[in-house]
């Protein structure tokens, strides 16, 4: 077993909130004990071999990205200065940018060294305080590409060196640049190749639900096939207009409805009923210049979570310690509030109950990090860890 002591302010996730002057005890990947320093139990004390002091600073659990997109090659910076000028996102899609443009560079790259560069992204996270990443495939839109994506994701998410990875299908991504492709046919292809995503690795399946996109009857067909294959629907919804996503994600008790940038009170409320987690992207909220309605989210009750939404187009974040900045900074969110949705929210939006917060019998996947108070997250702007354990293991370290 091993000790992290002195922990001047414990960040829990959970009702009994911060426990000042604290201790967490470890056995393996779980966590034995934790709370107040002085009280732990004797039995579990002459079992420790390691101790790790933490000089008064400030520990949560290990931050979840509940919205990435790692899986691609080449480079869009070129339409990332187009939009600084003005350029819608339609637009550049039309200019031969967009989705489109990685999906050509990211077929013409070799498996093995997509993997290789997909594993240094997210070993990136860590850096940022993130212990669970959920990744989407996207960017092959055929067939054996989006499997083969899924296999390699598979892969990566067995490395003890990397993030616990949470693997999501996302083959309706968008209209595959080849000619001969129509929106409707290839809703119905993907829709057949749900349970070969399940058999290669996927947990969630997930649609862009949006104008120009997959309609909600297309969306819907597609995550009905992955719940047949049992695959959780998740939904990028309402993202560039209002289409229905997030009705559609109310409708199926999808696990996630992500962005909402164009959502409504109504929307948010049916999502809340629900029990649909609201996943919402600070760093792409501000590129695209509209935010979601964070207010009537909190309002009606629904769970909040965050997410980077690394992608090559819009966000170049890894680091959700900078979404927690965000959250606070753009959609006004208390620190406390914040940091809630970027662990406790993101379990939600993962389905798992196992991580997320402080507790007895949850994983130990803890983060120590540059402060001594959590309200840092909100004036450092990328607050950086000083170690970082997952798996109870610590895997980084500044």
């Amino acid at each position: 077993m091993k000790r992290l002591r002195n922990i001047g302010r414990l960040f829990t996730g959970t009702p009994e909130g911060v426990v000042e002057d604290s201790a967490v005890i470890l056995d393996g990947e779980v966590i034995a004990w934790c709370g107040k320093h002085g009280e732990e139990p004797h039995e579990l004390l002459e079992s420790v071999i390691d101790d790790h002091d933490c000089a008064g600073g400030l520990v949560t659990a290990g931050l979840i990205d509940a919205h990435t997109h790692p899986v691609y090659a080449g480079d869009r910076m070129a339409e990332v200065a187009m939009r600084s000028a003005g350029a819608s996102y339609a637009e550049v899609a039309k200019a031969g940018g967009g989705i489109r443009a990685t999906v050509s560079a990211t077929r013409e790259e070799s498996v093995s060294a997509l993997e290789t560069d997909t594993a240094r992204r997210l070993w990136q996270w860590l850096e940022g305080g993130a212990t669970t990443v959920e990744a989407k495939t996207g960017y092959h839109l055929e067939r054996e590409g989006e499997l083969e994506a899924t296999r390699l994701l598979a892969r990566l998410a067995r490395r003890m060196d990397l993030p616990r990875i949470e693997i999501t299908f996302l083959a309706a991504h968008a209209l595959p640049p080849d000619r001969w492709a129509r929106l409707a046919s290839y809703a119905k292809q993907v829709a057949e190749w749900c349970d070969d995503a399940y058999l290669a690795g996927a947990r969630f399946c997930d649609v862009f639900c949006d104008r120009g996109y997959f309609s909600v009857p297309q969306s819907r067909s597609i995550l009905k096939a992955g719940l047949k294959a049992k695959l959780i629907p998740r939904i990028h919804a309402d993202e560039l207009e209002r289409t229905g996503g997030s009705r559609l994600a109310a409708e199926l008790h999808a696990v996630s409805a992500d962005h909402l940038l164009r959502a409504n009170r109504g929307d948010a409320v049916a999502l809340a009923k629900a029990g649909v987690v609201a996943t919402l992207a600070p760093g792409t909220a501000l590129s695209i210049g509209k935010l979601p309605p964070v207010k009537d989210l909190v309002d009606a009750g629904a769970v909040i979570a965050l997410g980077t939404d690394h992608n090559p187009g819009t966000s170049g974040i890894t680091s959700m310690s900078v979404v927690v900045a965000l959250a606070v900074a753009v959609f006004k969110l208390s620190v406390e509030r914040a940091l809630l949705a970027a662990t406790l929210g993101g379990a939600y939006s993962l389905s798992r109950s196992d991580r997320g917060v402080v507790a007895t019998h949850k994983l130990a996947d803890l983060v120590l990090w540059e402060a001594e108070h959590e309200g840092a997250f909100a004036w450092a702007y990328g607050l950086k860890p000083r170690a970082v354990w997952l798996r109870g293991a610590q895997v980084f370290a500044s």
